[in-house]
Order: C-alpha cells, then structure tokens, then sequence
C-alpha cells in the first residue's frame, strides 16, 4: 500500500483525544504527527497537554514531528505532507478535529488503490456533505471538482500540481474560462483566495482545490460520510461556530462498496454540492468588515487582540 497517514494537531487536548480514539479503532500501525509550536502564552498549557498525549501513544508506532516555533495551518500542513511523502507514495491526512469512523482507513486505502493510476483523480476524501443524494444513484463515493480537506488524502503524483504561489489569482482574473471553472466547484473559492493572498486567511486548502481544477483534476467523495468534524464549536482557529457540517457516521462493509471504473460528474449532485458552498450573507458580510479592517490598518492590531 505505502499510504502514510499523518495527523495535525495544535493545542486542542479534547478534540485530539477523540481523533486517536477513532484512528485506534482502524487498526492502523504507524502514524506520522506532526505538533506546531506554541503560538502566545495562553497557548502553552494546551500545546503542552496535546504533545503529553501524543507522547502515550502506544498503540501503534509513530514519528512525532515537535515545532519548537508557530508555522501556521498552510506551512504545518504543506511540510508535513512533503514529509511524508520523502518515505509513502500515498498520503492520509487528519487534523485535530477530524474524528473518523472505524471503516475510515479501509475506505481511504480501497478509494486509493481503485484510482492510484488514474491522472485525473487527484483528492480522496472520506468527508461527505450532508446533501441529497438521488435515490437513483448506484454508486458509493461521487466525483467532485473540489477537494475536501476534512480527512483526505492523495497520491505524490497529483501533490505534484500543488502550489501557493499568490500569482494564480491574477491568472484567475484574467481567465473567464479558469474563473468559470472555479466557480461550479464553488463561488467561495476565489472570496478565499483573496483572503489568503491578502493575509486574512491561512489555507492551504484554497490553494489544493484550485490547482485541482486548474489541471483538470476531479476528487473522489463517500456518498456517506466516514469523517465527523468536530471543530465547529468555536474553539478552533480557523473555524467559525457552525452546526451545518455535522453528520451522521454511517459503518460499511467497505469491501462490497461500488465504485464507477469511469470519472463522471452527477449534475444533480454537484448542483447540490455546490450551493452549500455558496457564501451567505454572515460570511459575506464577515469577509467585507475584514477587508475594511485591512484597508484602515487595523485588521492585525484586532487579530492579535482575539488571540
């Protein structure tokens, strides 16, 4: 298989705790982890109870990656992933508040192998939105032009293609065909590019899925979902408190799962998936005061007074 699976962990002991639980269940027998270094004094105790709980790991080997400094979600994740990828030629990744189900892996591993050698497919994630999936529909995992970054994993060779290079947005903005095809993945995607380019976000994710696109690449998504995130409760960094997300996990017997020998869209499907991430008017609205914090100089001074 050559699959290494990674987990990303910062300073939420609670939410760490509960992704081990379910990684326990799948029977795995190496994990990578890679721990960021603390942040501000108030993120020292809980860092520290996270790296304490990694350290009793003693259920399956692992290689702990310890950062003396603060990376940043995008850094942390970009130079693990690459880490990885020095020794496996396949990736699984978890974060802190990605709690999977006990056939999480073995869904992971099945999706994997079944596309390792298709070029297109370039995303396997075991996170499923919570959308209607037609009652005619004969499959168990649907095609998507975005990733997920909620449990996903893929292959060195598709890693190839990732990039943060902050000049694809000029590229976008002179592209109606590229812009077109961003948006049927999504009309957030480029509101977050911006974001990223003009410091108020830290994703590397926004990058993943548009250099997917931009190459043509599709991703693999289960009908029912094998990952629960739990990070919406307002304790994480990047996620907002948010009850939208949440699923039920669903036990398979991933071996009898049906999966299409060909690459093809479902519109019904996609039309779905991509109106849940069309931007409402609270997050439209949260983007816009950002961008006139930044504009007047002060978006900064209030970050650092949040953290």
């Amino acid at each position: 298989m050559n699959t290494g699976i990674a987990l990303f962990v910062y300073n939420r002991p609670e939410h760490t705790l509960e992704v081990l639980k379910g990684l326990r269940e799948n029977n795995i027998s190496k994990l990578y982890i890679f721990s960021d270094g603390n942040k501000n004094g108030k993120d020292k105790k809980p860092v520290e109870d996270v790296r304490n709980l990694i350290d009793s790991i003693d259920w399956c080997d692992t290689e702990v990656i310890k950062h003396d400094e603060n990376k940043g979600l995008a850094d942390s994740i970009a130079d693990g992933v690459n880490h990885v990828f020095k020794k496996n030629k396949r990736v699984i990744v978890l974060e802190d508040d990605c709690v999977p189900g006990e056939d999480y892996i073995a869904f992971m591993e099945k999706c994997l192998d079944k596309y390792e050698n298709n070029e297109r497919v370039m995303n396997v994630t075991g996170y499923s939105l919570p959308i209607a999936i037609p009652e005619d529909y004969e499959y168990d995992i649907y095609f998507s032009y975005r990733s997920s970054s909620w449990g996903w994993g893929t292959w060195k060779r598709a890693w190839k293609y990732f990039d943060r290079d902050e000049s694809i947005l000029k590229e976008i903005k002179k592209s109606a065909e590229l812009r077109k095809k961003i948006n049927r993945a999504g009309e957030d995607l480029i509101p977050m590019l911006k974001d990223q380019v003009d410091d108020i976000l830290d994703s590397w994710a926004v990058y993943w899925s548009i250099n997917i696109i931009k190459n043509k690449g599709v991703c693999v998504n289960p009908v029912k979902s094998k990952i629960k995130n739990i990070g919406h409760d307002g304790t994480g960094t990047h996620c907002l408190e948010d009850n939208r997300y949440q699923v039920k996990l669903v036990k398979e017997d991933v071996r009898s799962m049906f999966l299409p020998n060909h690459i093809f869209i479902d519109e019904k499907i996609m039309e779905r998936y991509r109106k849940y991430y069309s931007p409402g008017i609270k997050k439209k609205a949260r983007r816009g005061l950002a961008q006139i914090l930044k504009w007047l100089g002060l978006y900064d001074a209030i970050k650092r007074l949040k953290n």
